[in-house]
């Protein structure tokens, strides 16, 4: 509690937009001048409401400066859906809570998406429960619905035409941070690469966003990122066989070191000019044409590797990255100003969005579960609403829903996010509550006046919540206080009542998560099971496209490789949030779950490496006498998710000795590559036996 109450106090000016606020604040500010210009209140505080909530969704925490549009157009579909089924199912309390309960665990399931699952989740419950309070009747629910989608869709369409064309000149920057996360990977080859492949997919959401106009630049820009991948998987494999190489051959290795570092140098420079073209800078673009001849004439002219493998490696490596610097140059200069609106036909993504929505049904569906912290926070978020429901409606409080409201957003999967965001909400709340009384005191606004009001503490949220969510929340308190003065005058009263209900409902939350908390320790172990499962899918795509001859579309595999990714990424969430919590008796050693991570770590980069080098083989058609070696690996994957799940494994096949059997048997079945990475894969997976006390063959 301490540490968490720390942490509430923390204030980081650098993440203060004023223009953000602006830009977020306009449209609310608007939708209430417009309800008030026509004379009525409760629509300008419903359009009100559904343009600050959708807001919430983009600035909220750690909101970014670049508006997430599909985050906030989820959010304010979601927003209309519970209005409409809390207005509908009002008029039956058992119904009610019913529906309440499914939005519960529906809202804790999106939690396993991140950031806008959390939020979008959030958001639906808040609007279920406070509209929830007015039972309407089918025309009324549907017109409170459509003032509240109204309120909503305006906070969307402003940040699309007006925020986004202002970020303009900022869309390159997602590019640029990751092929500066894959210079960085250069300079230091064999240490993780997840920080550039997360910095890929941020890239690639961020041109693959839903844009009202088209834009030829964001086309080149993703074949950047496309190719970005290429070398990302070129140095993965690179850093596999230096680490083979280290360990079967110190001396061959420790000859080639200064050649391969003096290659890799040469690489990390061309990315890093590659970087400065793709933030505009005109002096690179037009040099870098000719940067990128001079490198690729080197590594056609330069002294081979005496590793045949590695220079294989080194070569491919070097071709694609004076690719990426061409395409790059290619590039055309950024417009000076951020008001620029490209040109084109209309983009709207559909079916980057439909894949988008059935991506995340997938995710949720198999991330959910009562052995994950999402299935078990859907769980514990819906008894806990659910009880609060049961329990404000019993006491005697003005506006008590807003307790319901603080319980439901104060908890959060993990322990260290739910006590810190919290006291943060507990905290911003009180301050918010003697922030709107003064204001109200001091000058008492109405009509007009309070659309003054709202604006400029609108304004004051959405430019500060990303520098402090306690913060953040104060101003919000406030907003939430001058929309219900147009139809609750008594902004005083209003004030005080929301801050009594907010402290009982997140005093509630606080205490329901330390009487049932979730521990990220039990995680683990499901977690690993799921990443080992994921590799052994990925692997047998990869393998498939050798024994059978049908090799599976580039397209696929790599939908394969983001989820063992992801898989592996959830893993390292759950060990990273597993130290953080406090130590308890009979606890799991940590230490081992991270051991167990960082061995199937280098399980998957050698399918990847795997892949890359069955994809540079020559179609030759099937490879049937690979089977048995293939089933090998699928069985030794499965044995290690059978550890992890604590179930009773099966005894650990001997793949080495399968390995060497078919290599002095059929040398000439595969390229040397090719049995080079099946060697480091078996040699990966053996590692990750021994790690968690399998007896290897």
């Amino acid at each position: 509690m301490t540490r968490a109450v720390r942490r509430a106090g923390r204030f980081d000016r650098a993440q203060i937009s004023a223009r953000a606020g602006v830009i977020a604040a306009i449209p609310v500010a608007g939708m209430l001048a417009l309800g008030t210009a026509l004379g009525s209140p409760t629509a300008a505080v419903t359009m009100g409401v559904g343009a600050m909530l959708t807001g919430v969704a983009w600035r909220a925490g750690d909101g970014p400066l670049v508006p997430p549009l599909g985050t906030m157009a989820g959010a304010a579909v979601a927003l209309g859906v519970s209005t409409l089924a809390g207005t509908l199912s009002g008029h039956w309390a058992w119904l009610h809570l019913l529906v309440l309960v499914i939005f519960c665990l529906l809202a804790g399931s999106a939690a396993s998406l991140g950031r806008r699952g959390i939020v979008t989740g959030t958001q639906s419950i808040i609007a279920f429960i406070v509209f929830g309070r007015f039972p309407l009747s089918v025309p009324h629910a549907l017109a409170l619905t459509g003032l509240v989608l109204a309120g909503g869709g305006a906070q969307v369409l402003f940040a699309a035409v007006v925020a986004t064309p202002l970020a303009r000149r900022h869309e390159r920057a997602a590019p640029a941070a990751a092929f500066r996360a894959l210079a960085d990977f250069t300079a230091q080859v064999g240490p993780s690469s997840l920080p550039a492949a997360a910095a890929l997919d941020d890239a690639e959401s961020a041109l693959a966003a839903p844009a009202l106009l088209a834009d030829p630049a964001r086309d080149a820009l993703s074949g950047l990122v496309s190719q970005g991948r290429r070398i990302r998987l070129e140095l993965i494999a690179l850093s596999t066989l230096l680490a083979q190489l280290r360990r079967t051959s110190p001396d061959v290795s420790e000859a080639l070191a200064g050649e391969v570092d003096a290659a890799l140098a040469r690489v990390r420079q061309l990315l890093v000019l590659t970087v400065a073209a793709i933030d505009g800078d005109t002096a690179t673009l037009a040099a870098l044409p000719a940067e990128a001849a001079d490198v690729s004439e080197w590594g056609a002219t330069r002294e081979p590797l005496a590793s045949p493998a590695l220079e294989e490696r080194m070569s491919a490596l070097i071709g694609q990255v004076t690719a990426a610097a061409r395409m790059a140059a290619a590039l055309p200069a950024p417009a000076r100003s951020g008001l620029t609106i490209p040109v084109g036909r209309p983009s709207l993504g559909v079916r980057l969005i439909a894949r988008q929505l059935v991506a995340d049904a997938r995710r949720m569906r198999t991330a959910t579960t009562l052995h994950t912290a999402p299935g078990r926070h859907a769980v514990r978020l819906a008894v806990v609403v659910a009880l609060t429901e049961l329990l404000v409606q019993r006491v005697a409080l003005p506006r008590a829903y807003w307790a319901v409201v603080a319980a439901s957003t104060v908890l959060r999967p993990d322990f260290g996010q739910t006590f810190t965001r919290g006291v943060e909400r507990v905290l911003g709340t009180i301050a918010g509550v003697v922030v709107a009384t003064l204001i109200a005191v001091a000058i008492d606004p109405s009509g007009w006046g309070v659309v003054a009001v709202v604006a400029a503490l609108a304004w004051c949220t959405y430019a500060v919540f990303p520098a402090s969510f306690a913060a953040g929340i104060a101003m919000l308190t406030g907003v939430v206080v001058f929309l219900l003065h147009a139809v609750a005058p008594d902004t005083a009263q209003t004030a005080l009542d929301r801050g009594i209900d907010t402290a009982i409902g997140g005093t509630i939350g606080l205490i329901a998560y330390a009487l049932w908390p979730t521990w990220s320790a039990l995680s683990t172990g499901p977690l690993l099971a799921r990443l080992a499962d994921a590799q052994h899918v990925y692997l047998d795509a990869v393998l498939g496209g050798l024994t059978t001859g049908r090799r599976m579309p580039e397209t696929q595999l790599r939908t394969l490789a983001r989820d063992a990714r992801l898989a592996s990424a959830d893993a390292d969430a759950a060990i990273g949030l597993a130290r953080s919590e406090p130590a308890r008796r009979g606890q799991a050693d940590v230490s081992v779950a991270a051991a167990v991570l960082a061995t199937m770590r280098r399980v998957v980069y050698g399918v990847h490496v795997l892949r890359l080098d069955i994809a540079a083989m020559p179609d030759r058609g099937p490879v049937p006498l690979l089977a048995p070696l293939q089933a090998g690996l699928g069985e030794a994957l499965t044995v290690l998710a059978e550890v992890e799940r604590d179930s009773e494994p099966q005894p650990f096949p001997g793949l080495r000795r399968l390995h060497r059997e078919l290599v002095r048997a059929h040398p000439e079945m595969l390229s040397h590559a090719v049995w080079a990475a099946l060697d480091e894969l078996i040699d990966a997976i053996d590692t990750a036996a021994a790690t968690v006390g399998l007896t290897v063959p």
